[in-house]
């Protein structure tokens, strides 16, 4: 069992809260509301900002070029999808005044103050334990659905769907828990209980987070 699939396993019974949770479970059979699902663009957006700061700093926390050009990538991968993140935005009637103008969400900003803590206080490694649990869940979530055949051919999230789903996301699932994994080599018992709290914690945020595009709150 690989690291990150053991983080998973200890981290229930909230990992499956969090990947079959409700608002993954309407997405998937196109019943989510609308307004839910822009709710949800507009914090994701708030989310990806603080997403690219916790990368500035994993950059800032290396020891090496190696783990630098590493993160330095997915750092360009993030900025990229911002972009596209906003056209989306647009194609679902928002604009990208309302994007900057709405308040972050209290489960946003708990969330995304907590990876950035992580990263302030603590290694490289648990920083990356606080935002694995964004990649590898999106990633599952993305082909249990795409695989399971629940979504129906007129569904309104598909090209949502689709890109979770697709090999390029899959494959930056896997190469961040290789990344992680390198991190991690080393690291004691101690150690691992501490990422493994902060992956669980995380996790637990993961679920807030779609309850708060749920509730539109």
């Amino acid at each position: 069992m690989s690291l990150s699939q053991q983080l998973r396993q200890n981290a229930m019974p909230y990992w499956q809260q969090y990947v079959e949770h409700p608002f993954v479970q309407q997405l998937a059979t196109g019943t989510l509301a609308k307004a839910s699902f822009q709710h949800y663009l507009i914090q994701d957006y708030h989310y990806l900002l603080h997403y690219s700061r916790a990368l500035a700093l994993a950059m800032y926390k290396c020891d090496n070029f190696r783990d630098l050009a590493e993160i330095e990538t997915s750092l360009q991968a993030i900025l990229a999808e911002v972009q596209l993140h906003i056209a989306y935005c647009q194609e679902w009637q928002i604009s990208p005044a309302q994007l900057e103008q709405t308040a972050e969400s209290p489960a946003c900003v708990a969330y995304t103050r907590y990876v950035l803590d992580c990263g302030m206080q603590g290694t490289l490694a648990e920083l990356y334990a606080a935002i694995l649990p964004c990649t590898l869940g999106y990633a599952e979530i993305g082909k249990w659905i795409a695989d399971s055949g629940v979504s129906p051919s007129n569904n309104p999230y598909q090209s949502w769907i689709d890109m979770y789903a697709s090999a390029e996301f899959q494959q930056a699932a896997v190469s961040m828990q290789t990344f992680f994994a390198s991190l991690c080599q080393s690291s004691s018992a101690a150690q691992q209980a501490k990422l493994q709290h902060i992956f669980t914690t995380a996790t637990r945020m993961e679920i807030a987070f779609w309850q708060m595009g749920l509730d539109r709150s």
